[in-house]
């Protein structure tokens, strides 16, 4: 797909992978980008320098009605959806699993999976009869490989992949390609902010010997799912390089 005068949601907009995105994304020529997040602050600052037309939306995705609420938004003021990027979410932060707090697990499976799948929803349905369309779910490698320190997010980001990869029938039946991106470990805000507001002590150790990935280096990735017209059902790892 071609960005030109596209019109696009990014989720989790207000820092680290989405803010790169939503940025890289305008610079390829979209006409609208649609910034999503809770922090209405970041959202502010990610729409600094983009050229295209921004409109900063305050949402939880985990909130049904409020992600309604937001595709009729988008709908009735351009009257079409191209691309939509589910972005958002977060890790589990200290303690390491099994010691985490309930309410903490039900909110990494909410954020990191249940609204990636309920935007999809809500997406889908509209692109099934606009002409189709691209989304892009941020998975993870931790998706990819067991991991019990965090086991609440890898869970989640295997789910993300496999819903991915269920959705590809949707290229064929309706001209819809949903894929999934799978960030290795990303030098982003979400590293802090999480679970306690420090770094997890688990990442101390995995950090000796790898080298963190740049959003901007997932962002590329981004863009080059959505020019791809072929990929349908996939998910694209983004390594980490050794030290």
């Amino acid at each position: 797909m071609d960005l030109i005068e596209k019109v696009v949601i990014v989720t989790g907009a207000a820092s680290g992978i989405g803010r790169a995105s939503a940025r890289m994304i305008a610079e390829a020529g979209a006409s609208a980008v649609v910034l999503v997040d809770m922090d209405a602050a970041g959202l502010t600052e990610t729409a600094k320098d983009i050229m295209a037309e921004t409109r900063q939306i305050t949402c939880d995705v985990t909130d049904p009605l409020a992600l309604e609420a937001l595709y009729k938004t988008v709908t009735d003021r351009f009257d079409r959806l191209d691309v939509v990027f589910n972005n958002a979410g977060i890790v589990s932060g200290p303690p390491p699993f099994p010691d985490t707090d309930l309410e903490r697990i039900r909110r990494v499976v909410d954020i990191d999976l249940t609204s990636v799948i309920q935007s999809s929803a809500l997406a889908i349905q509209y692109m099934r009869t606009n002409g189709g369309g691209v989304i892009i779910n941020t998975a993870s490698t931790g998706g990819l490989n067991p991991y019990l320190s965090d086991a609440p997010y890898a869970a989640s980001k295997a789910g993300v992949i496999m819903f991915s990869r269920s959705c590809a029938e949707l290229h064929e039946q309706y001209g819809i390609r949903v894929n999934a991106v799978c960030p290795g470990v990303t030098e982003t805000p979400i590293l802090d902010k999480t679970g306690g507001g420090t770094r997890p002590e688990w990442l101390g150790p995995i950090m000796e010997h790898i080298k963190a990935l740049s959003p901007e280096d997932i962002g590329q990735t981004v863009l080059d799912i959505i020019k791809d017209d072929n990929m349908a059902g996939e998910f694209v790892v983004v390594q980490n390089e050794p030290r």
